[in-house]
C-alpha cells in the first residue's frame, strides 16, 4: 500500500474531524475569494464608469451624492439648474462634449433619464461605448430607449408603450403618469455599467410632464398666473478636451456659475477609502482569523493523531519504513485537508458568486466575472496553501525523531 493511499485512510477512518478541519479552511478560502473578486470587479465598473465623465455639474450639495445620482442612478439629485447652465457649458472652448440629463420619473424601479441623442455618441479607450441591441436612438418626444437590463427585466419590446410613476424609486401609490405613454425605439447592448438599468428619453418630455405637475400645483395654490415652469436639468455631464484641466475647469464653474462640479473619479476614490475599503478589509481580515484558526486546527488534528497512532508508525518503522517516510505520511495528511479546502473553497466563492451575479446585475447594475482569478487572489491562496504545509510541519518533525523502542515499550 502506498504513502498516499495510507494517508487517505487514516483521514477518512476519523470523518467528522477531517470534515471539520476541510470547512475550517473552505470557510476561510471561500470568503477570501468573494471579497477579492467582488474588490475587483467592483473597482473596475465604477471606474470605468466614472472615467466616462470628466465631470458632473449639478446643484450645489454633496459631490458624491451629485456623482452617485447623475452617474451611478443609485442616489437621489441633489436639485436642479437652469438650462441656462447648460448652454453656458456647451460653448466653453475647454468643453468637449457636455450632455444634459433631467431625473424625476421611474418605470418598475428604473429610472427615466431626460437627455439629448448625442448622449449615445460617447467614447471610451477610443471604442463607442453604446451599441444597439435593437432599434435606433429616439427622435420624437416619449420615444425612449432601453438599457439592456430594463429591456430584460420587463420584457419591453421595440414598439411597447408604457406610463412612467412620478419619483426616482417605485413605492406604493405612486402617481402614474397614464395621460404621457412612453413608447420603446431602441434597445442597447449590455455595458456592464448604471446605464443598463436606465430608460432615455428626450429632455422635452421630462419637461412636458413636470410642466403640467407645475401648474397643477400652482393652481391648487391660487398661483396660477404664475404658473410658468423655467426649463432645469438635474445635472450636465462633462468630457473635457483634455483631463489635465479638470481642476481648473471645475475651479471655473464653482466660482463663475451657479452649479456645482463635481470630478467623478475623486468622488468614487472618496467612497472607496472612507466606506468600502474598510469593509473589504475587516472582511479580509476575518477570513484570515478564519484561516489561521484552521491551520491551528490542522496542526492539533494531526499532532493527536501521531500520538494515538504511534503504535502504528512505531510497527510500519519495525518493519523497514524509513523516518522520512513516516514523516513524509504525516505530511501527505496535511497536503490532502490544506489542497481539499483550498479547492472546496474556492468551489463555494466562486459558486456563490456565480449564483449572486443575476442578483447584483439586478440590483446594481454590476457585470462581474465570478470565475476570474487575479494576481492578489492567487497569492492569497498560495500563502494559505503554504501556511497549511507549514501546520503540518510540526507533527511530522515530532514523528520523525520518534524511536519504535520507546513507542512500543521495548527496553533494552
Amino acid at each position: 500500500m502506498t504513502l498516499p493511499r495510507i494517508a487517505w485512510r487514516y483521514l477518512t477512518a476519523r470523518p467528522l474531524v477531517t470534515l471539520l478541519t476541510l470547512a475550517g479552511i473552505a470557510l476561510g478560502v471561500a470568503l477570501i475569494a468573494a471579497v477579492l473578486t467582488l474588490r475587483r470587479e467592483t473597482e473596475r465598473t465604477f471606474q470605468r464608469e466614472a472615467g466616462l465623465f470628466d465631470l458632473v455639474v449639478g446643484a450645489k450639495g454633496s459631490p458624491l451624492q451629485l456623482t452617485l445620482s447623475s452617474v451611478y442612478h443609485l442616489d437621489m439629485p441633489t436639485g436642479n439648474v437652469p438650462w441656462s447652465l447648460y448652454e453656458k457649458l456647451k460653448t466653453n472652448r475647454r468643453i468637449e462634449t457636455a450632455i444634459p440629463i433631467g431625473l424625476g420619473d421611474n418605470y418598475r424601479g428604473f429610472r427615466i433619464v431626460g437627455t439629448e441623442p448625442h448622449f449615445f455618441d460617447l467614447q471610451h479607450e477610443g471604442r463607442a461605448f453604446f451599441s444597439f441591441a435593437e432599434g435606433l436612438v429616439f427622435k420624437d418626444d416619449f420615444e425612449v430607449v432601453l438599457g439592456s437590463q430594463v429591456a430584460g427585466s420587463t420584457g419591453l419590446k421595440i414598439g411597447d408603450a408604457f406610463a412612467g410613476t412620478h419619483g426616482l424609486v417605485q413605492m406604493p401609490g405612486s402617481e402614474e403618469h397614464g395621460e404621457f405613454p412612453y413608447r420603446v425605439c431602441g434597445i442597447l447592448a449590455p455595458t456592464g455599467t448604471a446605464q443598463d438599468r436606465a430608460i432615455f428619453g428626450t429632455l422635452r418630455s421630462v419637461w412636458i410632464i413636470h410642466d403640467k405637475e407645475h401648474k397643477l400645483h400652482a393652481a391648487i395654490q391660487g398661483t396660477a398666473n404664475r404658473a410658468e415652469s423655467p426649463l432645469e436639468v438635474t445635472a450636465v455631464l462633462i468630457r473635457l478636451k483634455a483631463r489635465g484641466l479638470r481642476l481648473w475647469v471645475a475651479d471655473d464653474i464653482r466660482n463663475n456659475t451657479e452649479g456645482m462640479p463635481a470630478i467623478p473619479v475623486n468622488e468614487i476614490l472618496r467612497l472607496y477609502q472612507s466606506v468600502l475599503d474598510p469593509v473589504q478589509k475587516t472582511l479580509l481580515a476575518v477570513a484570515a482569523l478564519v484561516v489561521v484558526v484552521s491551520c491551528f486546527t490542522v496542526l492539533v488534528t494531526l499532532h493527536q493523531a501521531v500520538e494515538r497512532r504511534r503504535r502504528d508508525l512505531a510497527i510500519i518503522r519495525c518493519l523497514g519504513g524509513r523516518r522520512w517516510e513516516v514523516a513524509a505520511l504525516v505530511m501527505l495528511e496535511a497536503v490532502f485537508l490544506t489542497l481539499g479546502g483550498l479547492v472546496i473553497g474556492l468551489l463555494l466563492g466562486h459558486g456563490l458568486l456565480a449564483a449572486a451575479a443575476p442578483l447584483l446585475r439586478d440590483r446594481t447594475g454590476l457585470l462581474i466575472q465570478p470565475w476570474s482569478m487575479d494576481e492578489a487572489e492567487i497569492t492569497a491562496l498560495l500563502v494559505i496553501a503554504a501556511a497549511g504545509l507549514l501546520s503540518g510541519l510540526l507533527p511530522a518533525l515530532s514523528s520523525y525523531r520518534r524511536t519504535p523502542t520507546h513507542d512500543l515499550g521495548v527496553t533494552e
